[in-house]
C-alpha cells in the first residue's frame, strides 16, 4: 500500500482549484448559498503556482502543528480533519475540509494545528512565499482570500456556540445538516446522506464520547428524523425537524 503523498498531474482540460464560501454581502449570506469565489481566470492564475498532490488513503498527515508552514492548501476531492491536542492529552477535532475548502494558513510562520485525510485525498499545495506575492499583484484575489477566511471564522465561531450550549443530539442534527449541504454527500432523490467520518472522528468533532454520540444517533432515530441504513449510510426521514432541532433549547447537565 502506498505510504506517501505523491505528485498527481491534473487531468487533461481538467480542473483547476476552487474555492468555496459565502460571500459577505447580506442577501447572499445564506446557509446554501455556498459557491465557487474563483474566475477561470483566478483559477488559472492559482494553477500556475500550485502543485497536485494525491494522498492515497485515510489516516496520512499533511502537516502537524508547531512545524514550519511552507505551504497553504486546497481541496480538490476527499476531506480533511484539522485537529489540536489540548492540554490533558485529548484530541479535539476543530473542522472537517472537503473540496473547494483551504487550510494551513500560517501564524507566525507554523502551522498552529494538525492536518490529516479522512478519505483519499487531491489536493492543491501552494507554496507560500509564491502565493503571498500572488496575492500581492492581484488585489481581487487578496479580497476573495479574504472572504474565504471570514467565511471560515463564522464556521469557527458557530463550532465554539455549538460546543457550549448544545447538547449532543443538537450538535449532531448540525453536523449531519452540514455535509448534506456539502456537494457530493448528499442523494437529493433518496435523501441519503454518505458519511464520510467514522465514530472516533464524529465523537472528537462534537466534543463528547463514542457512547454518547452512538445514543444521540438513537434519539434522532427515534424521533423519526433520520434512519441509519449502514454505519456509514443516513436516509434523512424529516429535513424540516432536523433544522428546527439545530435551534432547540440549551443543553442540561448530562443530557443528550
Amino acid at each position: 500500500m502506498d505510504r506517501a503523498p505523491y505528485w498527481d498531474p491534473p487531468p487533461s482540460g481538467g480542473s483547476a482549484p476552487t474555492i468555496r464560501a459565502r460571500r459577505l454581502d447580506r442577501v447572499g449570506d445564506h446557509p446554501l448559498q455556498i459557491g465557487n469565489l474563483l474566475s477561470r481566470k483566478e483559477q488559472d492564475e492559482l494553477l500556475s503556482i500550485a502543485k497536485p498532490i494525491k494522498y492515497p488513503r485515510s489516516g496520512m498527515t499533511i502537516f502537524t502543528s508547531e512545524k514550519e508552514a511552507e505551504y497553504v492548501y486546497v481541496i480538490d476531492e476527499g476531506i480533511v480533519r484539522i485537529s489540536r491536542i489540548a492540554p490533558n492529552g485529548q484530541r479535539r477535532i476543530l473542522a472537517f475540509m472537503v473540496p473547494g475548502d483551504l487550510f494551513g494558513m500560517p501564524d507566525c510562520g507554523i502551522y498552529v494545528n494538525t492536518a490529516e485525510t479522512v478519505s483519499a485525498t487531491r489536493l492543491y499545495r501552494f507554496p507560500w512565499p509564491a502565493l503571498r506575492q500572488l496575492l500581492a499583484k492581484r488585489p481581487q484575489l487578496q479580497e476573495k482570500l479574504l472572504i474565504k477566511l471570514a467565511h471560515d471564522f463564522r464556521q469557527a465561531q458557530r463550532q465554539m456556540m455549538m460546543l457550549g450550549q448544545q447538547s449532543a443530539r443538537q450538535r449532531l442534527a448540525v453536523f449531519l445538516l452540514d455535509f448534506i449541504r456539502s456537494p457530493g454527500f448528499f442523494n437529493q432523490e433518496k435523501l441519503q446522506l454518505a458519511l464520510p467520518v467514522n465514530r472516533f472522528d464524529l465523537a472528537d468533532y462534537l466534543g463528547t464520547t463514542r457512547e454518547t454520540a452512538a445514543r444521540a444517533f438513537a434519539r434522532l432515530e427515534k424521533e423519526g428524523l433520520i434512519r441509519r441504513i449502514t454505519a456509514h449510510t443516513i436516509q434523512i426521514l424529516n429535513m424540516g425537524g432536523l433544522e428546527q432541532l439545530q435551534y432547540g433549547p440549551s443543553r442540561r447537565t448530562g443530557s443528550a
